[in-house]
């Protein structure tokens, strides 16, 4: 088994070499000193061939207990002057002191801590500021009929009274065949009112007008559609990649997202009533619809 240093060189090259595939990512390699004239140990090293140019990436990481502070920045900043390398990256899960990280960003040296979420002694459980947008509607119904014949309406006809096409084929009731399009997002989830909208698609909808008769209809439904913000944090059960220690952001090329129970979103999440209100930028805003009964 690799010795912890060991193993958290061998993860910095592992999640550099997904964030470029393309590049030469090798671990524990020795470069000629320019100025010392000998030979210096590079962890991890990135070597990409542009045009006639051979660009160094340099890769320190420091397993240590405490934070890396300012001495530690320069006498890195004098291993790459030394080797030549065009870029230098410090990698520590203990993170920096504020006079490194300082110093860092004057001599443009990157300070990166891993974000992985394998299994290893750096593994984090990863998650993602979001938003959750939560749409529902309430529906009124509306019907008029041309045809010179009577025509009784029901008590609950819109929960009740099963309309046809044309060729006598069950269409449903108003009210299942709307539910079932606002289900599948077929009627408008915008915020606000949408009125008159025909329930049924079909040339021409019919209903038995109480006196066994099959009479030519128009049904409408009209919405009133509003929402609810959610904020909370996403669980990412699987990216690789750095935290930048500097910018606070991480850097990755992919991650796959968990699932979401929307009963734990109203219970376990913050209701709030627009983005500003959430505790920190949210990353990722997700659409959910309040679905009628089947």
């Amino acid at each position: 088994m690799d010795k912890p240093a060991v193993e958290l060189e061998k993860l910095v090259q592992r999640i550099q070499q997904q964030l470029a595939p393309q590049a030469d990512v090798v671990h524990n390699v020795y470069l000629a000193g320019r100025l010392t004239g000998t030979n210096r140990q590079i962890d991890v090293l990135v070597r990409e061939k542009i045009g006639q140019y051979d660009i160094l990436i340099v890769i320190d990481c420091k397993n240590h207990r405490q934070p890396i502070d300012v001495k530690g920045v320069e006498e890195f900043s004098g291993l790459l002057d030394d080797v030549g390398a065009q870029k230098g990256v410090l990698v520590c899960p203990s993170g920096f002191t504020k006079t490194a990280k300082i110093r860092a960003e004057g001599l443009q040296i990157d300070l990166y801590s891993p974000f992985d979420t394998e299994p290893h002694k750096w593994r984090v459980n990863a998650t993602i500021p979001s938003i959750c947008d939560f749409r529902s509607a309430a529906m009124s119904f509306g019907i008029s009929m041309s045809a010179p014949l009577p025509c009784t309406i029901p008590q609950n006809f819109f929960d009740k009274c099963v309309a046809f096409d044309s060729n006598k084929n069950r269409l449903g009731t108003a009210l299942e065949v709307a539910a079932r399009r606002w289900n599948r997002g077929e009627l408008p989830r915008n915020v606000g009112e949408h009125r008159d909208i025909p329930v049924f698609d079909a040339p021409q909808t019919l209903i038995d007008n109480g006196y066994g008769q099959m009479v030519p209809v128009e049904i409408r439904v009209s919405l009133s559609v509003t929402k609810q913000l959610y904020y909370g944090q996403l669980p990412v059960p699987k990216i690789s990649g750095f935290k930048d220690e500097l910018s606070g952001s991480v850097i990755t090329n992919a991650f796959e997202v968990g699932l979401l129970d929307p009963e734990v979103i109203e219970r376990d999440w913050k209701a709030i009533a627009d983005e500003s209100e959430a505790e920190v930028r949210p990353v990722i805003t997700l659409s959910g619809v309040v679905c009628w009964p089947a």
